[in-house]
């Protein structure tokens, strides 16, 4: 438990003893997907709870849409893309967790709920998407995990497009390479959840006709000459922690204003937990999103890295 807490130990072993493993083989990861084909589409519910926020399920152009806004009136918004490996449908944790960010940092929330692999991939999903952030004019897209890796490929399709980007970019744990092409080997037997052959082979059902290297699908291989402002999560013992801190680095090289914030004996999307490991990433977050203060640091050389170990 060196450089965190028990809390997080704990969290740490319970996603052990839930974990599917459907991420541990292609095999696997194959069998999941035929199973969740069939209720992929199926409508979401919200789950019970007491909400601190204003909550409503809305639908754009047949997709459900999440939609939370504070209980004071706010003019900004946030764009949410859930995790998932583009095969799981939205968690009760990202639920509770843009319910508490949208009320602490007033700011609304727009969650699209976009359709999932295997019945669907990433193109449809675009188009959506693009139809959807030109309704609402997010002032930040942030996402985790898929969400996250969706989030930038979404982003730099947007300049490709040469619509307005959002002003702010925040990724947690972000999937930035769908093609598992790193060298994972200190992490895949640390991360309690997530296995490599099955994030390549959802990945590859995720990118239909593209390659998987596509920036489409892979942003850590795309342009991001024009990419926003950006604040980047990663844990010490998650696979995604080499493909993240490797896309800081492209961040930096291109010029671009940046901070990561690296979660020392932390496991993927840890700020997403209730653990006290969290804490300083979570007001991390709501800074950044309200603009309560500035929290970036020049992209100037590679050194510009936070690391939080501890709450």
């Amino acid at each position: 438990m060196k450089n965190r807490s028990f809390a997080a130990w704990a969290a740490e072993k319970t996603l052990k003893l839930i974990n599917t493993g459907c991420f541990d083989s292609v095999e696997k990861a194959q069998k999941y997907m035929k199973r969740r084909s069939r209720i992929e589409d199926k409508p979401y519910r919200l789950p019970f709870r007491l909400y601190r926020s204003n909550v409503e399920i809305t639908e754009f152009q047949g997709n459900q849409v999440i939609r939370f806004s504070p209980k004071n009136e706010s003019a900004k918004t946030v764009f949410y893309l859930h995790g998932g490996a583009y095969v799981q449908q939205i968690s009760f944790f990202h639920i509770c967790y843009c319910d508490v960010l949208c009320s602490e940092a007033n700011v609304n929330f727009v969650i699209p709920l976009y359709r999932l692999a295997p019945n669907h991939t990433w193109e449809e999903t675009f188009d959506f998407l693009l139809n959807l952030y030109n309704a609402n004019h997010p002032a930040v897209i942030m996402g985790d995990s898929a969400g996250g890796g969706l989030a930038a490929a979404f982003v730099m399709y947007l300049s490709e497009q040469g619509i307005a980007l959002p002003e702010k970019v925040c990724l947690l744990s972000p999937w930035v390479d769908i093609s598992m092409s790193g060298d994972y080997s200190d992490y895949e037997n640390k991360d309690p959840m997530l296995g490599v052959d099955g994030l390549r082979e959802m990945g590859r059902i995720w990118a239909g006709n593209l390659d998987s290297k596509d920036p489409k699908v892979s942003p850590l291989y795309g342009n991001l000459e024009n990419f926003p402002e950006t604040l980047l999560f990663t844990g010490t013992r998650e696979i995604f922690y080499p493909d993240v801190t490797a896309f800081y680095r492209k961040l930096v090289q291109a010029g671009r204003t940046v901070e990561l914030i690296v979660g020392n004996g932390l496991n993927h999307v840890y700020p997403l937990y209730p653990i006290p490991d969290a804490k300083s990433a979570h007001k991390a977050v709501v800074d950044f999103i309200s603009d309560k203060s500035k929290r970036i640091l020049p992209s100037d050389s590679l050194n510009s890295v936070s690391f939080n170990l501890k709450g």
